[in-house]
């Protein structure tokens, strides 16, 4: 444990982790972060009262992570510019593969409660952040690469005033768009049409992280609507289920990659969204009545 105001865990002195840079010493109320090289890592991690809010730095990393006893297991790569979540009250199982520098920010839970009651007015004795693996979001990157950007400074018992104004915006960002209460105040009633730009940044978001798992549930939380919303608009206006859509795109990115690179099929499919050559194989064979191989040999011809 570190810090004197609220528990957290030192990932820096986990063994092989190197900390880079710390926010010990620096007068900070409502956050304890740090810069860490992170090793890979194979654990479980108890319950520390406060959510720690990771942002992937440099050089991406395997993770698997399983929330709670009986939990199921999410399994992503967690990129540059993306974050992830270890919960504040609940047992995590994890395991990371590979490398990669890591901005990790213990948030004050206090704080986040405050915020929400606040923001819903009723009293929120204890707020769930759901960060999905993987997450993008600008608004959430800029303020984490400005509190890493302060870090990196020399001490400067001025700076803790921004800081707390950065904190405050990341707690009022991450309880209006990752808790349940924020997610459906932002949402409304179900809708049965999506407008253009819901379903351009639908599509977007389906393109930029294809080699990713992509529910249906992960996509309408990105986005900003509900599962049911996304579900019927996509049905009704792209004549297709998402689950559909995204496995004819990714079948179409694997298209490519047969007739542009010389990538090993296993390697293709896996860079598609496949869990394998066999997965893709068989999607392939429905979708065009072809497979990989027989598709880039006549290609070539």
């Amino acid at each position: 444990m570190t810090g004197t105001t609220m528990r957290t865990r030192d990932i820096g002195s986990w063994p092989k982790n190197i900390a880079l840079a710390r926010s010990t010493g620096r007068g900070w109320r409502d956050i304890h972060a740090q810069h860490v090289a992170v090793e890979p890592w194979t654990g479980t991690l108890d319950p520390v009262g406060n959510p720690c809010l990771g942002y992937c730095v440099n050089r991406p990393a395997q993770i698997h992570r399983r929330i709670g006893r009986g939990g199921a297991t999410e399994t992503s790569t967690l990129r540059p510019r993306q974050f992830h979540l270890i919960p504040a009250h609940d047992e995590s199982e994890w395991q990371r593969r590979g490398r990669s520098e890591m901005l990790a920010m213990h948030l004050r839970q206090g704080l986040i409660d405050e915020t929400a009651g606040q923001m819903w007015s009723a009293a929120a004795p204890r707020v769930e952040l759901d960060v999905p693996l993987g997450t993008a979001d600008p608004l959430l990157e800029q303020l984490a690469l400005s509190i890493l950007e302060i870090m990196r400074e020399e001490p400067d018992p001025s700076s803790a005033l921004y800081v707390d104004e950065l904190v405050h915006a990341m707690v009022v960002r991450l309880v209006r768009r990752y808790t349940a209460n924020g997610r459906s105040s932002r949402m409304g009633p179900d809708r049965e049409v999506l407008d253009r730009g819901e379903l351009g940044r639908v599509r977007d978001l389906i393109e930029a992280r294809l080699a990713e798992d992509l529910s249906l549930e992960l996509i309408a939380r990105e986005v900003g609507v509900s599962p049911r919303s996304l579900s019927r608009a996509c049905l009704r206006q792209w004549g297709t289920t998402v689950h559909q859509y995204v496995l004819s795109r990714r079948v179409e990115r694997a298209k490519t990659m047969l007739l542009s690179t010389d990538l090993a099929i296993t390697s293709i499919a896996l860079d598609t969204g496949f869990s394998s050559q066999s997965h893709l194989a068989t999607a392939f064979r429905r979708l065009t009545g072809l497979t990989p191989k027989g598709y880039r040999l006549g290609g070539q011809a």
